[in-house]
């Protein structure tokens, strides 16, 4: 089922990649990637009908995640100072602005490290905290970031080449909206449709 799966997922117009997973029950995905000048409301529909013909759309339903592609911009300058120290069972996340500091104590995961940052930069700039829904690193060394700003959600990307405070904190600015992307506008970030 697979194959055929994938093969007319990429059939369906505006449709740029997409990726399967299926075989592992406890992280089943469909990757979706739509090609840029694409109309997304379209292209969702259809991805999510032939979802249904396939019956995937069970009680497990795959993460499925939709994007354009992402382009990865030059380093631009955050707007404040992050600095993430590791302690025992977890790291502190500083968040330096002109005039505000703040900071959280949070567990040693990815999304805890990444939402404890999104919430002190969100003080800093005097912003309503959002939530982080996601992260991952691809093997080419890309972090990707996933908010939810109350079901809307963004995505940010950052290479994590020049370290990894850097890399996660672009990510998680380009992802909560506090860094200006002039270079990428904001409609091609939205991820994850859900129905």
């Amino acid at each position: 089922m697979t194959p055929n799966l994938a093969t007319r997922l990429q059939d369906i117009p505006g449709v740029a990649s997409v990726v399967v997973d299926l075989d592992d029950d406890e992280d089943a995905r469909i990757n979706v990637r739509i090609e840029e000048g694409s109309d997304e409301a379209d292209v969702l529909e259809r991805v999510r009908a032939l979802l249904v013909a396939y019956g995937v759309r069970s009680e497990r339903t795959p993460a499925l995640r939709i994007g354009r592609r992402r382009r990865r911009p030059a380093a631009k300058p955050l707007g404040v100072r992050v600095v993430i120290t590791p302690i025992a069972d977890g790291a502190r996340i500083e968040v330096f602005g002109r005039s505000v500091r703040s900071f959280r104590i949070v567990p040693a995961t990815p999304l805890a490290i990444a939402q404890g940052l999104a919430d002190a930069w969100s003080q800093v700039v005097a912003r309503v905290p959002v939530e982080i829904v996601n992260v991952t690193v691809d093997a080419d060394e890309t972090i990707t970031v996933t908010a939810d700003h109350g079901g809307v959600r963004t995505v940010g990307s950052a290479s994590v080449a020049d370290g990894w405070t850097d890399g996660l904190a672009a990510a998680v600015g380009y992802a909560i909206d506090v860094v200006d992307l002039s270079d990428s506008p904001r409609e091609s970030r939205l991820a994850n449709a859900s129905w």
